[in-house]
């Protein structure tokens, strides 16, 4: 039965002919090439088989999302302004596929080695094709002002570079994260990419931060711990180890920590909560839980889908701080 299961695996897995196949499983290998929608119906399984909480999602094409769990994902790569084509040459030169996807995105296979091709970070940077895409949703009067931004869960620090990039105008950034290693490697990054940072500092945002704030921001960027479900197709085996019960506790950890940050809001000002989550309790309900609860206004909420281009999914809420609204903390 494993045997089964390996060959199964391995015929829903391959765009090509395969030898393994060849060897042991022949009329498949015939039919490697077929969508993996009629490679399913050939098996007579179902994509509901591979992601079994559908239930739990939000607007997005479940069964587009559950077959992409079969196709491996790109690696995007970000082209920094005024260094397009300085980077598209050097990929030229050292004969690396890719593929334009326009606005500065290329993809290219997933194990594509580029330390020794170009500079990270300097020249481009590695982010998924969705992740390029959430300040998309930036009203467009922010372009011309410089604005301070805090990144409160900035991780790796890419939301940070996107948003330097995306404004013209400079920006005083703050960033934060529970993780001193991690803001450690942040603040690394962001100065290789030429990014300077106004205050960095280590906090648990999920509860009240204490004096490491004493100002109030004009934008706030709470890109937010999550399942990750949006991503798992990089990393399938989340599958085998996840709990429903996960969920919860992120949907609360999420509600905590969106609630701190936008108390260090200004009037006016833009709040964008993001994550790499397809579960509506980690998405819709979060945002309708701030919208009950704090003094704030939807802008935009929805779902940017990587299931059909080999990429993540994603979820993007942008909120802004009502007028005349004196937030405290």
């Amino acid at each position: 039965q494993s045997e089964v299961h390996i060959i199964n695996a391995v015929f829903l897995c391959s765009d090509e002919p395969h030898s393994l196949l060849a060897a042991l499983a022949p009329a498949l290998n015939e039919k490697a090439s077929l969508p993996v929608e009629k490679k399913l119906a050939e098996l007579n399984l179902s994509a509901g088989n591979i992601f079994p909480f559908s239930i739990e999602t939000g607007n997005i094409d479940s069964e587009a999302f559950n077959s992409s769990f079969l196709r491996q994902p790109s690696l995007f790569l970000r082209l920094r302004p005024g260094k397009e084509s300085q980077v598209l040459d050097k990929l030229a030169k050292a004969t690396i596929d890719f593929t334009d996807k326009g606005n500065g995105c290329i993809a290219l296979p997933n194990a594509t080695k580029l330390e020794d091709v170009i500079t990270l970070n300097k020249e481009a940077v590695v982010q998924d094709r969705n992740s390029q895409k959430v300040f998309d949703f930036l009203p467009g009067e922010w372009f011309n002002e410089k604005i301070s931004v805090w990144d409160c869960c900035a991780a790796s620090g890419g939301k940070a570079i996107l948003l330097f990039d995306k404004l013209p105008a400079k920006m005083k950034l703050t960033v934060s994260d529970i993780r001193p290693n991690i803001l450690h490697n942040c603040k690394m990054r962001l100065r290789e990419a030429g990014i300077n940072i106004n205050h960095a500092f280590v906090a648990d945002v999920s509860k009240k931060i204490g004096e490491e704030l004493d100002d109030h921001f004009d934008m706030i960027v709470c890109d937010a711990p999550c399942t990750g479900s949006g991503t798992w197709s990089r990393t399938p085996e989340q599958l085998a180890y996840f709990k429903t019960a996960q969920v919860e506790a992120f949907t609360s950890l999420q509600k905590s920590i969106a609630t701190n940050a936008l108390t260090y809001l200004k009037k006016d000002g833009i709040f964008f909560y993001i994550t790499c989550s397809v579960f509506k309790k980690e998405n819709e309900e979060v945002v309708d839980h701030l919208l009950k609860n704090a003094p704030v206004v939807l802008l935009h909420a929805g779902y940017l889908p990587g299931y059909n281009e080999q990429a993540d999914t994603m979820f993007v809420a942008v909120l802004k701080m009502k007028s005349g609204v004196a937030t405290s903390n």
